[in-house]
């Protein structure tokens, strides 16, 4: 499984966590290789080099994918990708140390309004992290600098040594350091405020017509046999409703939203797509 996450990143526990529990009904292991950089670009050119035979497979997320329409556009397309299954749907989120100047979006507004710029970062450039920015300082009407990092852990590193001043990031990212106190989520990206993270407002809430989330998934290499794409995509389901996983995912305030080949399809088709409009 190559993995265009981090070490330590969401994507990079949770499909740690998956071959984990899908071995047993794939009769062999599942051994998660970490390739970051290039948005995404390190994991599409180890996946592609290799046959679409089953036995190499990606895991990513929607930021990746996104990224096809912009920076990774030159070297791979969209249709040079099988998808695979759904794992789970997470809106963006904003986040701030929680002993910062910033309590609200509104702050972020003010303060880049008064200082001429503020700094942001997150995953990747022309990624949907980037994408959600660019869209809220166009809406609000301030100039943002962003910095693009390798992934979410990078992001929360840069974030906590004070060399960026806000970043955009997946809930999972962010979650034990909003329980411990140190970082502050000031918005997220879904059409409803999270369960788990009841302070947090909605982009909307705050006057922002911002609707963004994040999927993460498995795909293959384009021309991968129908029945290898059916056999992966069970056995990942199957190893989503082991008891071991269900336990992971709730003590980690993260979801389970499951999705078919199909399914998986037509919505990543959809968002990426919206992407497009976006990034125009």
């Amino acid at each position: 499984v190559v993995n265009s996450a981090t070490a330590g990143s969401p994507t990079d526990v949770l499909a740690r966590q998956i071959a984990h529990y899908a071995e047993k009904y794939l009769g062999q292991p599942m051994v998660v290789v970490n390739k970051p950089g290039g948005g995404g670009g390190a994991t599409f050119a180890a996946l592609l080099s290799e046959p679409a035979d089953g036995y190499t497979v990606a895991s990513i997320n929607a930021s990746q994918i996104t990224a096809l329409q912009s920076q990774l556009k030159k070297d791979f397309s969209y249709d040079d990708f099988e998808f695979i299954c759904s794992t789970q749907l997470d809106p963006y989120a904003v986040a701030v140390l929680a002993d910062g100047p910033f309590k609200t979006l509104q702050d972020v507004v003010d303060f880049a309004k008064k200082e001429g710029t503020v700094m942001i970062g997150g995953q990747g450039t022309g990624t949907g992290h980037h994408l959600m920015i660019l869209r809220f300082a166009k809406l609000a009407g301030f100039d943002a600098t962003w910095l693009p990092f390798q992934g979410g852990a990078d992001s929360v590193t840069n974030l906590l040594g004070g060399h960026v001043q806000v970043i955009a990031t997946a809930p999972a990212t962010v979650n034990q350091y909003v329980e411990a106190g140190t970082i502050r989520i000031i918005a997220v990206s879904g059409e409803q405020r999270l369960e788990f993270f009841p302070d947090a407002p909605t982009f909307k809430e705050s006057g922002y017509d911002i609707l963004m989330t994040i999927y993460r998934g498995f795909i293959a290499k384009k021309g991968l046999p129908k029945e290898v794409k059916a056999k992966l995509s069970a056995s990942i389901k199957s190893a989503l409703e082991e008891p071991g996983f269900r336990e992971f995912v709730k003590k980690s305030n993260q979801t389970i939203d499951y999705m078919d080949s199909e399914e998986f399809a037509a919505y990543a088709k959809k968002d990426f797509d919206q992407m497009a409009e976006m990034m125009k």
